[in-house]
């Protein structure tokens, strides 16, 4: 009896144990703003605790009105460790934060997830939801980042993390992909035959076409009598100079307010 009842005092105590995680903590999608209808959030929410006890690694959304002072990804890291999110020793899961009167996200990372999140494969992420986000499409968006989190952590399981030799194309990029083929396709079809005809008529004509005035000139028939430097025009070669970019976003690894190490993206919207 004994030795349950302090298995049990374990459980309450380690972040993102079963009885820590289910029922007593913040929920893992929080929306300070109400972006979501109710069935939305339901929905959501049940995919989000369905990825995080299928994995043992949180995946979290948070929606706040500002961040305050602190930078986007300083909040969404702040904010995962101070509602104990996290499983294990190292605290492992993933956080999504979107600040809606700046328009910043921030996504970072802990524990486990800097191995399966590399800094390739955040770029990469970042593709998958952020052109939802910026048509205001956040359903779409909270979706395609949950279902890259669950595609992530299986890659990772399998010991091939996404990372710069293995990152697939986007739907988009593979859509343009596919625009761009038949635009060629159609340029060849029309390009090749008309050289061909093209080198067909010229073998037609007797008379060439000089390509300098002076070929029509009779060598000796004609004389200039005055000569003058006009000045015609002037070639003015400008280079632009380079912009700061004005979305402030930033990535790479970085610490929370408590000393834990994170990794992740943060950027507008």
């Amino acid at each position: 009896m004994i030795a349950v009842l302090a298995a049990l005092l374990m459980a309450l105590v380690v972040p993102g144990t079963a009885l820590a995680g289910d029922n007593n903590r913040t929920p893992r999608y929080t929306d300070e703003v109400g972006l979501l209808t109710a069935s939305q959030v339901s929905m959501l929410t049940a995919k989000l605790d369905e990825i995080s006890k299928r994995h043992q690694f949180d995946v979290v959304i948070s929606i706040t009105d500002s961040t305050g002072n602190k930078s986007p990804r300083l909040y969404a890291a702040d904010f995962f460790e101070e509602h104990d999110f996290g499983y294990g020793k190292d605290g492992d899961g993933i956080i999504l934060m979107l600040a809606m009167r700046e328009r910043d996200f921030a996504f970072v990372t802990k524990g486990y997830g800097k191995l399966a999140f590399t800094d390739a494969g955040q770029e990469y992420m970042e593709k998958l939801f952020l052109p939802s986000l910026k048509n205001d499409d956040y359903f779409d968006a909270f979706l395609a980042f949950a279902d890259a989190a669950d595609d992530f952590l299986e890659k990772a399981k399998a010991g091939n993390p996404y990372n710069s030799g293995n990152i697939p194309m986007t739907p988009g990029e593979r859509q343009s992909a596919r625009l761009w083929t038949v635009i060629i396709s159609i340029a060849i079809a029309f390009i090749v035959p008309g050289i061909v005809v093209a080198v067909w008529t010229s073998q037609l004509k007797s008379v060439r076409r000089k390509d300098h005035a002076a070929d029509y000139i009779r060598r000796g028939s004609m004389q200039l009598t005055m000569q003058r430097d006009i000045f015609l025009h002037r070639n003015v070669s400008r280079t632009a100079r380079q912009q700061s970019d004005s979305s402030g976003g930033s990535s790479g690894s970085f610490r929370s307010s408590s000393g834990g190490s994170f990794s992740g993206r943060s950027g507008k919207f």
